[in-house]
């Protein structure tokens, strides 16, 4: 359900009203009855909740929310705002669902969006919900992919101070990038992806004149990768790179930071990318929009990228299936 302070809850009873949802996967929220029960958007008045024990007794039923119920918004909760309250509930709703997943008990996670600030104000020690739920798989490693309708995006560091991405950008951690970024992409039905993998510094560091980090440690990387038997190129400068991404001259786009090649991204597909997290042994996507706090409780929040983020799960979930033995 994501934060119930925000446009989480709305966005699942929205789309969840949707017969579509239903004939590619059973849903099962994991978030709060009262939360739900009050939230604006399911057509003809409030949604039909049907509260289960288990995951195991939900039906693929239209008209119906089945909801695994942690009651652990209190009352108390600001509407509307980000809180301790509502960052704690958000974290929770994370936990259960990845053991779930990790007792393969459900086949994908999918999350409606959180907010850092709250998560902050519950004591969270991770940066973001993505090192938390590594955290929870055992996991150090791993990407995340932006996949919107123009491009796919892979970013080397996320959630972290410009002034520390330099530090993080080692040669075995763009490579892990770009392997990610060809096993995705071959999982998509690509049988030869090409990778695009963009430079740091302005005009690509110009040889050393404007940083050495593509000399040092992108493009050893980019040459590992090519030994490797993937089609990656780069570094390139990225002003030129995200030039390409409206007729995707790549499969893959490897930037180095969080920003770099997202706002491309939003430009182009702003409300309809899907986030995807990679190297886990849990499958998660979630939406590429926040909690919209301005707008929570007013039933104007828009749902079809709540909507993506289920389709594009549910096809990662049976394209796993087709993968195991």
């Amino acid at each position: 359900m994501g934060d119930p302070a925000g446009i989480g809850p709305e966005v699942v009873v929205k789309t969840l009203a949707d017969p579509e949802i239903y004939r590619v996967c059973t849903p099962v929220v994991i978030g709060d009855a009262r939360v739900l029960s009050e939230t604006p958007g399911w057509p003809g008045g409030g949604p039909r909740i049907v509260k289960v024990a288990t995951v195991e007794e939900a039906r693929p039923e239209p008209g119906s929310v089945h909801l695994l119920d942690l009651a652990n918004v209190p009352p108390s909760m600001p509407a509307a705002e980000a809180s301790s309250e509502g960052g704690r509930a958000s974290l929770e709703y994370l936990a259960r669902a990845t053991e779930l997943a990790l007792a393969g008990r459900v086949e994908v996670v999918v999350s409606a969006p959180f907010n850092k600030e709250a998560m902050r104000k519950a004591n969270f020690p991770f940066r973001d919900e993505y090192d938390y739920l590594a955290s929870l798989c055992g996991v150090q490693e791993h990407t995340e992919f932006t996949v919107g309708p123009h491009f796919t995006l892979a970013s080397v560091t996320l959630h972290v101070p410009m002034r520390e991405v330099p530090a993080l950008l080692t040669r075995d951690r763009i490579l892990s990038t770009i392997r990610a970024s060809h096993a995705v992409a071959r999982a998509t039905g690509i049988p030869r992806p090409r990778i695009g993998v963009a430079a740091l510094n302005p005009h690509g560091g110009e040889g050393g004149n404007v940083g050495t980090e593509e000399l040092e440690v992108i493009a050893p990387a980019v040459a590992a990768a090519r030994i490797e038997g993937i089609d990656a190129c780069g570094p390139f400068p990225a002003d030129t790179l995200f030039m390409t991404v409206k007729e995707p001259r790549y499969d893959v786009y490897v930037g180095m930071y969080h920003d770099q090649g997202r706002i491309a991204m939003k430009l182009l597909d702003f409300g309809r990318a899907v986030t995807v997290a990679e190297g886990l042994p849990v499958l998660f996507c979630t939406v590429s929009h926040g909690t919209a706090y301005d707008i929570a409780g007013k039933g104007v929040a828009r749902a079809e990228n709540m909507k993506d983020a289920i389709l594009l799960a549910a096809r990662r979930a049976v394209a796993r299936r087709s993968d195991e033995p």
